[in-house]
């Protein structure tokens, strides 16, 4: 008897043994601290991790170098105008049949945990650096992630003249600008501590590393000229139909593209993510730090910080379609047109989702349907959905739909946003927590809540509480119409009210601007329980039901 429980102790040891496996990068020849490209070594490991499901993937502290020589190509050509000049650059790269580089790739991986704490990845050239695809409980913690050359040029303002002013930089850091000078541009405010965008002309190379530009901005000398020089390309991190997946300590310091992105995926967790500048610069990621499309499950950003990015600190949406009728009367061909697909990507519902289809001119629900079949072709680039009945008297040129479905649960919770471009939080989805976040100095509002029909990203919000935030000096960009929170939507006509049950209490509200919240084609919002300081106002555009009380309004301090 003891005999046989031993051996069945000795098996059961040996199935976990080969289930569960820890290994480090070091087993594959990676070495940390030794100045060598340790790119071939980490591709075996990720190969490892792809071929044996449960790996705990080791990376021990130190500086790992991931070089491609495709990846360097790319940014070299980006930056030296091969590309093209501003969001040329963008229009070459970002399209999806584009040949891109992939780092590590993860695809299919299960159980996977990355386990980094102190160890950095310094990436040498444009690519996607870590690819989660079709993965299933994945964890990564503790990794840094730079480009070393850095994404953006950052270059001090020397001297400022009605008609031109002058930058200085490092040309041994900032290679590649060596003949034409070109970008987008956008300006850090050492004083003010935020971005802001002045007008800037042609750029003529006077010596390696001095710039001269044309323009009636006049800058602030010793403030900084950001140059970057793409619009989107290819995320650092990219989460791709996968499910379940932690990211925890991670961080992001500079990057070509966005930070994280995710698609058509289900529970993401980011805590303690810093999406930062290196020491001594003032840009991270060239567009959004996070940027989630068509997830679904939970969506969780706690105790994270971010500055320096680009555009919004996270944006999450699904896509308006158009929709083309096919031979059979219940198939339509959807497509995402006039708009960026962020994770370069197919956009397609499940068997069982609900769509909507909505008025082109005010948005207003004119039908719902359920998918029954969804059928896809990466080579033609094409989905056909068949739905569970035809849409008798839809006019499809008039309208567009979307996955009514497919919303994640989004909390964001207690983070902290130092400044950017953009808006920190940028949401459309269905049940949304804002709380205990510092936000400060974003160009833009602070929270935008509601769909952006320009960009096609759906849809209206529902079941949203803002609470116990902290949001002061932002919307710094002139003009601008609401500094803390805009509820908004996007539609050529007056649509129906069809943003529904906000709560916005317990903040504080700190701002110059004149209006801090803007309420637009909403019903059934509560604000009460706010300080507001300096800027009091609360605007109200086609709304009904609106309960404001307990706020209380102080002058600047």
């Amino acid at each position: 008897m003891k005999t046989r429980l031993l051996l069945l102790l000795t098996l059961a040891c040996a199935t976990f043994t080969s289930s569960a496996r820890s290994i480090s990068v070091t087993h594959f020849g990676a070495i940390p601290d030794d100045g060598k490209n340790d790119a071939k070594a980490l591709r075996k490991a990720a190969k490892y991790c792809r071929e044996h499901k449960n790996t705990t993937l080791i990376f021990p502290a130190g500086t790992y170098q991931l070089d491609d020589p495709e990846a360097l190509e790319i940014e070299r050509k980006a930056i030296d105008g091969t590309f093209g000049r501003g969001l040329e650059v963008q229009w070459h790269l970002f399209q999806p049949q584009k040949p891109y580089v992939k780092g590590l790739d993860f695809t299919g991986c299960e159980g996977l945990n990355i386990e980094a704490e102190g160890a950095k990845l310094s990436v040498g050239g444009w690519m996607q650096v870590l690819s989660f695809i079709r993965c299933k409980n994945v964890s990564l913690k503790g990794l840094s992630i730079s480009n070393r050359r850095p994404a953006a040029t950052e270059g001090r303002i020397t001297a400022s003249t009605d008609s031109t002013f002058d930058i200085t930089f490092d040309p041994e850091l900032y290679t590649h600008i060596n003949r034409i000078v070109q970008g987008r541009y956008y300006f850090y405010s050492r004083q003010q501590g935020h971005f802001y965008y002045g007008q800037v002309g042609e750029g003529q190379l006077l010596s390696p590393g001095h710039i001269r530009f044309r323009s009636r901005s006049h800058p602030d000398v010793d403030d900084v000229l950001i140059i970057r020089y793409c619009g989107h390309y290819r995320p650092c991190i990219m989460v791709l139909e996968s499910e379940d997946v932690n990211l925890t300590n991670v961080s992001l310091r500079s990057f070509s593209g966005m930070g994280v992105v995710g698609h058509l995926s289900r529970n993401i967790c980011l805590d303690s993510l810093d999406v930062l500048p290196e020491e001594g610069r003032f840009s991270s990621t060239s567009t959004d730090a996070t940027h989630f499309t068509s997830c679904s499950g939970d969506l969780i950003i706690r105790n994270s910080r971010f500055a320096g990015n680009g555009d919004d600190c996270t944006n999450v949406h699904n896509y308006y379609w158009t929709f083309i009728p096919q031979s059979d009367n219940r198939q339509f061909e959807i497509r995402v047109e006039d708009a960026d697909l962020h994770a370069q990507s197919l956009d397609l519902p499940n068997p069982g989702d609900t769509l909507r289809i909505v008025s082109r001119r005010d948005m207003s629900t004119l039908a719902e349907a359920v998918v029954s079949a969804a059928d896809s072709s990466w080579t033609d680039w094409r989905v056909v959905v068949t739905l569970d009945r035809p849409l008798a008297g839809i006019k499809a040129e008039e309208c567009l739909m979307y996955n009514y479905s497919r919303f994640p649960r989004v909390r964001i919770e207690n983070n902290q946003v130092a400044y950017n471009n953009g808006r920190a939080f940028l949401l459309k989805a269905r049940d949304i927590t804002i709380t205990g976040n510092d936000i400060s100095r974003s160009t833009l509002s602070a929270i935008k809540l509601g769909a952006e029909l320009s960009w096609r990203e759906a849809g209206p919000v529902e079941h949203v509480l803002v609470q116990g935030n902290h949001i002061h000096q932002t919307g710094t960009a002139d003009g601008y119409r609401a500094s803390a929170v805009m509820l908004t939507t996007e539609a050529p006509q007056t649509p129906p009210r069809i943003n529904r049950d906000i709560t916005i209490r317990l903040n504080i509200f700190q701002s110059e601007r004149p209006v801090s919240i803007l309420l637009q084609d909403a019903e059934d919002v509560n604000i009460e329980g706010n300080e507001f300081i300096g800027g009091s106002g609360i605007e109200q555009r086609n709304c009904d039901n609106i309960t404001i009380r307990g706020n209380h309004f102080q002058p600047s301090l």
